[in-house]
């Protein structure tokens, strides 16, 4: 016999709950035949108490019980035990019930009286969607576990020898232990920069990563807007600079109050700023403008470079979209900046856009609540 013994499987629990002594007995009678295990509980107060202490697969509630009604069971286990399935069951069945039932979370609604064959399809469909509501979960967290992983791989394993190889490559890129034949050159240096993309690219991707892994709300505080954009544009400044392009700083109202994670938010607008300066025209100009909503505050950054189309507009803030267009295509880029700042700026209950023409410019607006009314 193999030392190793498999558990039992347990056939699926079903919880009926119902004040009607008949109707609990009966379906026990039919559920059992059928191959379930099945409690019974005569009030909603019992029902409750029963799943807290052995949740069931699925729960058969009477909607009209003295105390606590289906209703309020069906509230409550949304709120608590949400991948449980539930099922109404009433006399009194009319639209606007059922309509309630299924805003609180039922997965099905049956009217009394119903056939033998009524509760089997009905409880059959129900344990599937457990089945399934089960399956995504494990799913979830088995993609969890290996992005984690993945992350760790790359943050240990791949970063320090790809910078270990970037530093041994600038001995021949800048020459120091004597001049490199001239044939040789082009070839080093055009290695050298895809070794700094793809240290951009894996800075990005990790960052992107880390928005998962780690909480935004946890790190929130209260900043003025004005102060903020002090600190962006103290961040553009040298890169506008060293493109040959100017900045220009609009701030209407500058003494909004927000709630941020400053530093993610910081590094969304800087990636928004740096896409700005990188796709300008040549000695362009590059607007900052801030000024209050209707519903908060309004960031807007814009160029006078190519412009964005309306049918790229659709995917530019997609993960590692790069423009095909000839203008634009050759410039260096990881395709994550700006789904990194769409990412942040939705985490913090907001949202962006952009507003384009081909050789218009593109200005980006990001739309974010603030504390004051």
């Amino acid at each position: 016999m193999s030392p190793h013994r498999l558990e039992p499987r347990l056939e699926p629990h079903i919880l009926c709950i119902d004040d009607d002594p008949v109707a609990r007995e009966s379906a026990q009678l039919l559920l059992n035949r059928w191959g379930y295990r099945v409690s019974l509980a005569d009030c909603g107060e019992a029902g409750l108490e029963a799943i807290a202490t052995a949740p069931p697969d699925l729960v058969l509630v009477d909607l009209q019980m003295p105390g606590i009604d289906g209703i309020e069971v069906l509230e409550w286990v949304r709120q608590n035990h949400p991948s449980i399935i539930c099922v109404m069951v009433t006399g009194h069945a009319t639209l606007q019930k059922a309509v309630e039932a299924m805003k609180e979370g039922a997965y099905d609604f049956l009217a009394k009286p119903f056939s033998p064959d009524e509760l089997k399809l009905t409880v059959e469909r129900g344990l599937e969607r457990r089945r399934l509501v089960l399956e995504a979960e494990r799913l979830r967290s088995e993609k969890a576990i290996m992005q984690a992983n993945f992350v760790t791989l790359v943050s240990h394993q791949m970063r320090s020898p790809l910078a270990a190889v970037r530093q041994l490559l600038e001995v021949p890129v800048s020459q120091a232990l004597g001049p490199v034949p001239e044939a040789y050159q082009g070839f080093i240096k055009r290695a050298a920069d895809r070794l700094d993309l793809l240290a951009r690219t894996l800075n990005a991707w990790l960052a992107m990563s880390r928005l998962d892994q780690e909480g935004i709300y946890s790190r929130m505080t209260t900043a003025e807007m004005g102060a903020l954009l002090e600190d962006l544009v103290e961040r553009a400044e040298a890169d506008v600079t060293a493109a040959g392009q100017t900045l220009k700083v609009e701030i209407i109202d500058g003494q909004s109050l927000l709630e941020v994670d400053r530093e993610s938010l910081l590094e969304a607008l800087y990636n928004i700023v740096s896409n700005s300066v990188k796709y300008n025209r040549p000695q362009g100009l590059v607007t900052i403008r801030a000024c209050k909503s209707p519903d908060g505050v309004e960031l807007s950054i814009s160029d006078q470079g190519p412009g964005v189309s309306a049918q790229e507009a659709e995917y530019i803030f997609d993960e590692f979209y790069r423009s095909r267009r000839r203008d634009i295509k050759d410039k260096p880029g990881t395709g994550l900046g700006l789904a990194i700042s769409r990412k942040v700026v939705r985490a913090h209950g907001g949202e962006i856009k952009v507003t384009s023409g081909p050789g218009e410019g593109a200005t980006f607006t990001v739309s974010l609540p603030c504390l004051e009314g």
